[in-house]
């Protein structure tokens, strides 16, 4: 299969989205012919693929397709062995995670990876650690995210590891958006969480693209994750196997064929 178009995009999105009409696009990030992997263990091959400012891009494929290990990439927890990581034109390929987080981008780990001996307040104010900030523009921004979870308002003297598994999953990603991030990563954010708290976590991040952050998602609900991208890579064994608009992907047999290790090498 050729290798994703790398320049402008056109992202459509939709009725009630970013003004709900087509906008030419230069992207935000370029990965370019990234490898990656753990020891003498690679794990992504020669993968390329670009993300739109203001789009929401899912990155879909079977457990160990490779997308965890290309958000470690992307956020400075792996290494690259080659290619590039463009970042509005500044390559961040082998940059440390600090620096990563200072450019804009914020990565919300699988598992909720909090400080669980914490409280609530003192998690949302780790957060914003070296940020450079006045007190009183950080308060600011906690009030911001408290907005958008009320309910970490009222327990914000609780350890954060007394919280339930969804308002943990809402704590980890209120610790990023206080940085304000330009691209903000989830990695499964809706595991292991019941039904009604996926939907109110997919509205907050329809109401945070609403409001002009750009998402890269990883998500194994591919329905729901298809339902609020604009674009869609699907990764089969550390490579990408076809890409398009979250509607073409919907359409097609191609996210099956990926789950069932048989869409490599598809056109």
């Amino acid at each position: 299969m050729a290798r994703p178009d790398l320049h402008t995009d056109v992202v459509d999105p939709g009725p009630g989205r970013s003004g709900g009409f087509a906008e030419l696009i230069e992207p935000m990030l370029q990965v370019c012919v990234l490898e990656a992997g753990y020891g003498p263990v690679r794990i992504l091959e020669r993968l390329s693929l670009d993300v739109c400012r203001g789009s929401v891009v899912a990155l879909v494929g079977a457990n160990g397709a490779g997308k965890t290990t290309l958000l470690h990439a992307l956020s400075g927890l792996v290494r690259p062995t080659a290619g590039q990581i463009l970042f509005e034109d500044v390559d961040l390929a082998g940059a440390r995670p600090d620096r990563i987080v200072a450019a804009g981008i914020v990565h919300v780990a699988e598992g909720r990876r909090l400080f669980r001996t914490q409280t609530v307040a003192e998690n949302l104010d780790l957060g914003l650690y070296r940020a450079g900030l006045s007190r009183e523009e950080e308060n600011t921004r906690v009030a911001e995210v408290l907005d958008l979870f009320p309910v970490l308002g009222d327990r914000l003297k609780a350890l954060a590891g007394a919280l339930s598994g969804g308002q943990q999953q809402m704590l980890a990603i209120a610790q990023a958006l206080v940085r304000r991030p330009k691209l903000l990563m989830l990695d499964e954010p809706s595991l292991g969480l019941a039904p009604v708290i996926v939907d109110q976590l997919f509205e907050v991040l329809e109401k945070l693209n609403a409001g002009g952050t750009t998402i890269l998602l990883v998500e194994q609900m591919v329905d729901r994750a298809l339902a609020i991208a604009d674009r869609a890579y699907v990764l089969q064994n550390g490579r990408i196997v076809g890409s398009g608009t979250a509607a073409e992907l919907r359409d097609s047999d191609l996210v099956r064929r990926a789950y069932l290790g048989t869409a490599e090498g598809s056109e």
